[in-house]
């Protein structure tokens, strides 16, 4: 017996640091992304365009902020705490301003899970998001962080779900200091409870991933007429600088031209039709 108890705790210290490496967070973002001002006091990262992988760490959206009299809104901090960690760092780069409120734009956790890193050095900040990422976060968060703790080889461990504490409907004006965020949802388009944030002031529109520049529209789609009313809604605005979900900010050009896009597949799906 008094043998088996020195390879029990070697069994049980294995276990408890296999348990604790689990838990460690993975490191910061290795690459170096510039900061985009939009206009006034309006800025974006734009994130690499395309899949989640070790090299891009998962990073692949274009997180954007926002400074008010009161602090600073951002909108869709990211996929993980690295990312959300990343995204600090740029903002204190910027301004010794608190945190007071993030936007979260739709369930892709390539766009939210980043909350946790933004609640975590601000607590006091206050998440939006649509009733229906309130109602899914749980679940939605971890199939998530499955599919991008594998795809990135562990890149965003420590990063856990962190949900909306408001939930919004569409059609708000939110004001937050001395700006309002227009929230504008379209259903179809893209995904359940998807939003687009206009900044009225900054002339800017976030439009989440009812817009894509660089991507097929046909591969992106989630309802062709859905996103097509989308864009409709887009072009409506006066917003000089569009933030697509993934891709290079664009202006009203780029938008026009997804519009343009949109129509011929629309075309195609009905000549395939007759």
């Amino acid at each position: 017996m008094s043998r088996g108890v020195p390879a029990l705790s070697i069994v049980l210290a294995v276990l408890a640091l296999a348990a604790c490496d689990a838990l460690r967070s993975a490191p910061p973002l290795q690459r170096d992304y510039p900061l985009k001002r939009l206009g006034e006091r309006v800025y974006v990262i734009e994130g690499p365009n395309e899949s989640p992988s070790p090299s891009n760490q998962g990073f692949t959206n274009n997180p954007g902020f926002v400074l008010t009299k009161r602090g600073v809104v951002i909108i869709d901090p990211g996929a993980s705490v690295q990312v959300g960690e990343m995204l600090l760092a740029k903002i204190a780069s910027v301004t010794s301003d608190p945190v007071i409120a993030v936007l979260n734009t739709h369930g892709d956790g390539n766009h939210w899970l980043a909350n946790a890193a933004i609640k975590a050095r601000f607590p006091r900040a206050v998440v939006y998001a649509h009733a229906h990422l309130k109602s899914t976060a749980v679940a939605a968060g971890e199939r998530w962080l499955t599919l991008l703790l594998r795809e990135t080889d562990g890149a965003v461990r420590g990063t856990r779900p962190v949900g909306p504490d408001i939930t919004l409907e569409g059609g708000e004006v939110l004001k937050l200091g001395d700006r309002r965020f227009r929230v504008h949802q379209h259903e179809g388009g893209h995904s359940p409870g998807a939003i687009m944030i206009e900044v009225v002031e900054g002339r800017v529109l976030f439009a989440s991933d009812y817009l894509v520049n660089e991507r097929s529209a046909a591969r992106d789609r989630v309802d062709l007429l859905g996103q097509m009313a989308a864009v409709e809604t887009v072009l409506a605005t006066a917003a000089e600088y569009f933030v697509p979900g993934h891709g290079p900010v664009g202006d009203r050009s780029a938008v026009l031209a997804l519009q343009r896009d949109l129509s011929a597949a629309q075309r195609e799906g009905k000549s395939s039709a007759d």
